[in-house]
């Protein structure tokens, strides 16, 4: 994950994490979490239950689907693109019922797939936040983003992206990254 601009300025915590693990580090803190919405997923939970406020700055946004008992990473990597982005669809209907705020968490075009039980769920909670708009910068008291606003946090916690997802579906009709990639070289 790349740092954002003048990172050197802020004045409080900066850590880096692919996993929560309960230090109370967050306790009572207003916490800004940067990342694309596969990494802040594991991440969320668990920091929104220590810290006073959180924001999320989601760089991309992900599908999110729920886990299930089966063997969910075999069966979801077998599964056909439409099948795996309905269900990914309905899952965020069902539990997201504010349309602008599953507007900003519907991903565009090819997006990754993690599978989480509990983000959007934290994500409704009062006290926490999603943020869509780029990053200007770090400033001494938080992040500014480029329509102008400075959210305050005390800490801010880069969640790296390190295994989250669990596969890439593309939009109907466009084709995988990869697959344009191919379609060039050839």
């Amino acid at each position: 994950m790349t740092t954002p601009r003048f990172a050197d300025t802020f004045t409080g915590s900066q850590v880096h994490r692919t996993a929560f693990a309960p230090r109370h580090e967050f306790t009572g803190q207003r916490v800004a979490i940067i990342g694309s919405g596969a990494a802040a997923a594991r991440l969320l939970p668990g920091i929104a239950a220590e810290a006073a406020r959180v924001t999320v700055f989601q760089t991309e946004a992900a599908w999110i689907l729920p886990r299930v008992p089966l063997s969910g990473a075999t069966t979801l990597r077998r599964a056909p693109q439409r099948l795996v982005r309905l269900v990914a669809r309905v899952n965020l209907r069902v539990q997201v019922h504010d349309s602008w705020l599953r507007h900003r968490l519907t991903p565009d075009d090819t997006a990754g797939v993690a599978v989480h039980n509990s983000y959007y769920r934290t994500l409704r909670q009062p006290h926490c936040t999603l943020v869509t708009w780029p990053i200007a910068r770090l400033v001494p008291l938080g992040v500014r983003t480029v329509d102008g606003i400075e959210h305050r946090v005390d800490s801010i916690v880069y969640a790296d992206d390190a295994g989250h997802v669990v596969r890439t579906v593309a939009r109907p009709g466009h084709l995988h990254p990869s697959a344009e990639l191919m379609k060039e070289i050839a």
